[in-house]
Parts: structure tokens; C-alpha cells; sequence
């Protein structure tokens, strides 16, 4: 048996090893016996097969235990699938934030969140471009530099969506609540840098960044992307300057539509600033603050409807007092007809039979007694037509409308070929004592009634016919 090795110092025989440290040390003196096991020298030894082998641990800087080498040391030796895919996202990220030439601090920034997805299995199912591409464009948001999403996708060669879903679905991941809004003023100076101000450059800056503080007071950044306030800015300062920039150079910078920019010029011109003249808006300070565009936009659109609404009932109004008018016009020529006031006067003055014999014709059907202007005048000429009309349409719209629409459908269900048969309803025919095989009595009308229709699958409808047996005994 091998004697076991004593300490030098004290001749004790008992140690305590501490792996972690690779020491040995004497608990009787505290005597540091041996130091720093792990070495970095490389041994071979020989297999069974007569094959060569590393002996040893190979340990990583990044690793918390050592891994045995064995055949695969070649091969960055083995590693497991976790540590190789947090290797190649970290090789991703430093490559991409220096093609970004974004400092070393936010590239450990996106490592350390793209550790954090490994953790929670977010890399799964997705491809490493698209979440490299998130965790750092997530540092960079941290940081308020003056990337884009789109600048990540233009290098990647990536759609923008697909980074910008990745990077939506990480931050509900990870619950990362502090990323701070971006403000658009970040973006003056990289797009005016590009669009070659040249010696006024900074002059232009200036404004285009008082622009964008007048936007925020007026609710136009809320809501919108940065990139599009900045180029509408830039845009507006730069005719500020005498600057000719047309909208597709501020495109080609900002990368938004031409849409974008043309909206935000318009929802700055009905502001009170965008009425000031170049040089009011340098010497004048507003303080107050315009309504949100969201807001103005449907108060305009709730005034519209109202004053739409307003006018059909004054259309209606008027036809209506122009139908009591003629009606009030009609009436006062017959109050003054010849004919009205003699029936008027016969009838007040309570004449006899006779007499209304003679006015009032037995036979209902003859109209000797009435003349042509009296009938004309019951009548409605084109103008009265045409009022009435209006009148009953005003009152029945909705009931017409309905009918435009059902018959609307019924055309175009007729050209896709689809007819619809009428349906007939069932009509039952009532009973009387012509019917044919009616019960005689009240028992033979209550059993054919329960086996015609059965109330319940409980009941015992053969105990019935004892129950109308004893009826009739």
C-alpha cells in the first residue's frame, strides 16, 4: 500500500482539496501543500487499440465545470448543443454590431438578452438571423442610438417584418418593460448628414429640431414612427433654408412611403404653427398645444354627419310646411266656392229633404250637378304630386331603402344563378263535420291526439285505453 503523502510543514496527514480553486491544503497548519491542479499542458496517452488519446478536461473560459476531451477534441472538443448555439449567437451578434459599427457595450448588452432567450427556449423554431437581430436591436433601443429595424433587414438581407415580429415576441418573452419611446430628433442628424446640406447643415438641423418639438406639442408623435417626423421636418427645414428637397430624396433617407411624409405635412398644416410664416416661427415661442389629430379627425367627421343630418330635417321641414300651405291653399278656395258655401247655407239653415233633394242627386254615380273647375280643383296638379310625393318618401326612407336592398340581392342572387323556390307554407285545413273519420267521442279524440303527438317517452300510453274502457262502462 502507498504511504500516503505527509505535509511538509507539520507532518500532518489529512487535507482538504479545493476543487474549485485546484488547491490542496493542510487542515492542521493551513499549509498550502499543492496549487493550481488544472495545467494547460496537453498530455496523450495510448487506448486499448492502440489509438491515441487526450487525457485530461479541456475547460472553457465560459464553462463552469470541466468536460472530458476524448475522441472529439479536434473538434473544439464536446460541447454541448446550448453552449454551441450561445457561441455561434455571440459570433453573430460582435459580427453584426461591427458591421454596424455599433461599440463592444451594447454588443455584451445583446448577448446577455440573447442568453436569456436561449434560457427560455425562444431560439427554437426560429431562425438565430432574425433573434440576433432582435436582442440587438433591443440593446441599441436601450442605448437610443439611431439604428432602425430597417437597417438591421437591409444587412441581413432579412424581411423587415419577420425582425420586427421576432422582436415584438421577445420582449413579451423576456417582459422587458424599459425600452424608452424613441424620439424622432435622434434621426435629424443622420438623415441631414446625407441629404448634403453642406455649411448650412447645422442651421438646418436646428430648425428641423424645433419642428419636431412644436410636432410633440401638438400630438404628432404619438402613435407614429419617428422616422416619418423626422423626414417631414427635415423636409419643411430644409425649404426653410432654400433648400429644393424633393419627398423622394427624404424617402430614399428615412426609408418611409411617400405617403407617410405627405400625411405628417398635412397634420401640421392645421396646426397654429404650421399658419406662421419663416420668420414668426424662429421668433415665436406657442404655448398652446393643438387637439390629437385621432380627435379632430372624428369631431370633423361627428360635425359632418350632424350638419347632414341637420339639412334632411330643414328638406323635410319644408315640404312639409309647403304641403300644409297648398293644403291651407286648397281649403280656402273651397270655403269659397259657390257651390260649398250654398250646401253650407242649406245645412245651416236646416232645409227639408226637399230642398236637399234638389242639391244632392239620389243617384251617387251622376255628376250633372258638378262642374268641371270643381273637379279640376280636387285634383293635384305636377308641383303638389311632386311634394306629396317627397313627403311620403321622407316618412317611409327607411321601409324603402330596406325593399332597394332586398331587390338589389334578389338581381344579383338572379345573375350568380342562385333561386330561391317560394316557400309554401303548410296550411292546415280546419275541421268540421264534413271531415272524414272524426272520433265520436271526446275519448277517441283525446287517444288520437296523444298517439298523433307523444307529450313524453315516460308516460304509459297503453294505460290509457283501460283509463277510456272504464270511461265508458
Amino acid at each position: 500500500m502507498a504511504p500516503r503523502p505527509a505535509c511538509k510543514n507539520c507532518g500532518a496527514t489529512t487535507f482538504e482539496h479545493d476543487n474549485a480553486a485546484g488547491n490542496v491544503v493542510c487542515t492542521a497548519c493551513g499549509y498550502l501543500f499543492e496549487e493550481s491542479q488544472i495545467v494547460s499542458e496537453v498530455t496523450f496517452g495510448e487506448a486499448s487499440n492502440g489509438a491515441a488519446v487526450v487525457q485530461g478536461s479541456f475547460v472553457g473560459a465560459d464553462q463552469a465545470f470541466a468536460r472530458n476531451s476524448g475522441g472529439g477534441f479536434r473538434k473544439n472538443g464536446s460541447w454541448e448543443s446550448r453552449e454551441q448555439t450561445l457561441a455561434n449567437g455571440k459570433r453573430r451578434i460582435m459580427n453584426l454590431a461591427n458591421a454596424l459599427k455599433l461599440p463592444e457595450f451594447i454588443g455584451e448588452a445583446a448577448n446577455r438578452w440573447f442568453q436569456l432567450a436561449v434560457t427560455h427556449n425562444f431560439v427554437q423554431g426560429r431562425r438565430s438571423q432574425y433573434v440576433v437581430a432582435a436582442c440587438l436591436y433591443v440593446a441599441c433601443r436601450q442605448q437610443e442610438t439611431t439604428h432602425m429595424l430597417i437597417d438591421f433587414a437591409d444587412l441581413l438581407q432579412v424581411s423587415v417584418f419577420a425582425i420586427g415580429a421576432t422582436y415584438l415576441k421577445l420582449v413579451k418573452v423576456l417582459q422587458i418593460k424599459k425600452i424608452p419611446l424613441i424620439d424622432p430628433s435622434i434621426y435629424i442628424q443622420r438623415f441631414a448628414v446625407r441629404l448634403e446640406f453642406g455649411t448650412e447643415t447645422r442651421k438646418v438641423m436646428n430648425d428641423a429640431v424645433r419642428l419636431v418639438q412644436r410636432m410633440g406639442k401638438d400630438w404628432l408623435h404619438q402613435g407614429r414612427r419617428p422616422a416619418g417626423v423626422a423626414g417631414a421636418c427635415l423636409l419643411v427645414a430644409a425649404r426653410m433654408n432654400n433648400f429644393r428637397r424633393s419627398k423622394a430624396e427624404i424617402v430614399h433617407v428615412a426609408k418611409v412611403a411617400e405617403d407617410t411624409i405627405q400625411r405628417r405635412l398635412d397634420e401640421f398644416k392645421h396646426t397654429a404653427a404650421g399658419q406662421l410664416t419663416v420668420q414668426d416661427f424662429r421668433g415665436t415661442n406657442i404655448e398652446s398645444e393643438a387637439d390629437p389629430p385621432s380627435f379632430t379627425k372624428h369631431r370633423n367627421r361627428e360635425v359632418a354627419e350632424l350638419r347632414e343630418r341637420e339639412a334632411k330635417l330643414r328638406l323635410a321641414d319644408a315640404a312639409v310646411n309647403e304641403a300644409e300651405r297648398v293644403v291651407a291653399h286648397d281649403l280656402d278656395e273651397t270655403l269659397m266656392d259657390r257651390s260649398f258655401q250654398k250646401i253650407s247655407d242649406i245645412i245651416t239653415e236646416g232645409s227639408n229633404d226637399q230642398s236637399s233633394s234638389k242639391i244632392f242627386s239620389e243617384d251617387s254615380e251622376n255628376l250633372s250637378d258638378v262642374d268641371d273647375d270643381e273637379i279640376q280643383s280636387f285634383m293635384l296638379n305636377e308641383q303638389e304630386v311632386e311634394i306629396k310625393s317627397q313627403v311620403w318618401e321622407q316618412i317611409n326612407r327607411e321601409y324603402l331603402i330596406e325593399q332597394e336592398q332586398k331587390r338589389l340581392k334578389f338581381e344579383a342572387d338572379q345573375k350568380a344563378g342562385i333561386v330561391r323556390a317560394p316557400r309554401k307554407r303548410k296550411r292546415n285545413k280546419p275541421r268540421d263535420s264534413t271531415t272524414e273519420n272524426l272520433p265520436e267521442t271526446p275519448a277517441e279524440s283525446a287517444k288520437a291526439m296523444l298517439q298523433k303527438k307523444a307529450f313524453s317517452k315516460k308516460i304509459n300510453y297503453a294505460a290509457l285505453d283501460h283509463l277510456f274502457n272504464k270511461a265508458k262502462k
